[in-house]
């Protein structure tokens, strides 16, 4: 490593944890291939009683939307499957209300109109197979391809939902693994955390003031049921390194050809779409990812992060594969600016 850029990091954990701006935290990062950072600092909550480690689970909210988005990738390029494949064709029951002609390029692109939750208890939730048919018998909010809009909680049981019906197999978190996970590395990334796991985990907490960005929020990945469910958009636990090692493992080649990457970090926007383009709004995606600029190529940093301010990204001119957690929960749009992205070069991303 890079002990002048690990230690600028360690610091910079050590003191955000020291000011109360974190509680517990954790930062990797690659740089042309290399694992150059792999810093943690703080609490696993605010009794203090355990420390944070570089193992140590967090959840990571809408982090795991891109794992996911690489999966199927996965299978378009083994030949499972087109992006422009009708979804009916593979998963028969999802041919109604008006998603007959739906694609999976509609899906990926969040052009399905599907963003609506079907109203369901917490442990109705946390059955991904149960959630997976009631989003086979949604009806589209506006019509099919209109515009893009973000789908916080249902583009994980869509996804993954699509691939479990192209394999015939509706154990994802085992998918996942095969796929993407042992590929690349990620010992520490679980779509559905085992209790032995969750043994060594984070719980989100508000800021010392008792403030909260959003209690519902906060209060919901700190239930077992979201913890131990597979939800890949909204209830993934996972460390920073292995955050960072999905990137990484897509810049060095380990995961999807560099066409593919290419393909899916072309925006899918068009006048129609509505919320202005500007810096803090999640509303600019290719095929799964979230693009992060510069504003002339919009697919050079892409990947995603998370409402608690976790986030993976790949700046693929830079070759720089990021991971971070956090558990204090708070606004994600305030991490874009903070003192790490600056250290690590990230001060003018543009989502």
């Amino acid at each position: 490593m890079k002990m002048e850029l690990q230690d600028r990091v360690q610091d910079l954990l050590d003191r955000a944890v020291e000011q109360g701006l974190e509680c517990g935290c954790q930062a990797a990062v690659y740089i042309d291939g290399k694992l150059e950072v792999n810093a943690y600092a703080g609490w696993t909550d605010w009794s203090k009683s355990r420390p944070v480690d570089e193992n140590t689970l967090f959840p990571v909210y809408s982090t795991g939307k891109a794992p996911c988005s690489t999966s199927f990738h996965r299978l378009v390029e083994d030949g499972l499957v087109d992006y422009d494949t009708e979804v009916r064709e593979f998963w028969p029951e999802f041919a109604c209300n008006g998603k007959e002609s739906m694609t999976v390029r509609h899906i990926l692109s969040y052009r399905g109109g599907l963003y609506i939750q079907p109203k369901s208890t917490l442990k109705e939730l946390a059955d991904f197979k149960l959630m997976t048919e009631r989003m086979a018998m949604a009806a589209p909010a506006h019509k099919i391809g209109e515009f893009q809009r973000y789908h916080p909680m249902t583009y994980g049981w869509l996804v993954a939902g699509m691939i479990c019906h192209l394999l015939n197999d509706f154990d994802y978190p085992a998918i996942f693994r095969k796929l993407v996970g042992k590929p690349a590395k990620m010992d520490h990334f679980h779509y559905g955390a085992t209790l032995q796991e969750l043994e060594n985990s984070a719980m989100m907490v508000p800021s010392q003031d008792g403030r909260f960005y959003d209690r519902d929020g906060l209060d919901f990945l700190n239930t077992l049921e979201a913890r131990t469910c597979c939800n890949p958009a909204s209830c993934a636990m996972s460390n920073a390194l292995s955050i960072a090692n999905h990137y990484h493992a897509l810049d060095q080649g380990m995961l999807l050809a560099p066409e593919t990457i290419a393909n899916a970090t072309q925006p899918c926007r068009d006048a129609n779409d509505p919320f202005e383009f500007k810096a803090g709004n999640w509303v600019l995606f290719g095929l799964g990812y979230m693009l992060s600029g510069p504003k002339s190529d919009p697919g050079q940093i892409f990947g995603h992060g998370g409402w608690s301010g976790a986030e993976g990204l790949l700046d693929r001119k830079k070759h720089m594969a990021i991971g971070l957690t956090r558990n204090l929960f708070a606004d994600p749009n305030a991490a874009r600016d903070n003192a790490l992205f600056k250290a690590l070069g990230f001060s003018q991303r543009d989502w």
